[in-house]
């Protein structure tokens, strides 16, 4: 891992930019869940199918990110 710069939160910007895309990711699947349940509840099976497939799409994304956190985690605890 090559040396980044810290930005004044004290992390690099990889690193702030990693954890603020899951968190951006996170909070848009919490939205994500409203969203189908007010398209099922209106009858909109079109709308709520697709809700679905960006909230599944969002969901592999997370676990990719995790992956790639943890896996800096465990490099810089070596």
């Amino acid at each position: 891992m090559a040396n980044q710069p810290q930005m004044s939160t004290g992390a690099s910007n990889v690193e702030y930019d990693l954890v603020s895309e899951m968190h951006a990711l996170l909070k848009g699947n919490a939205a994500l869940e409203r969203y189908i349940e007010d398209a099922k509840q209106a009858g909109e099976t079109e709308l709520e199918s697709c809700f679905k497939q960006i909230h599944d799409q969002n969901k592999q994304n997370v676990s990719a990110l995790r992956r790639i956190i943890s896996q800096r985690f465990a490099q810089q605890a070596a």
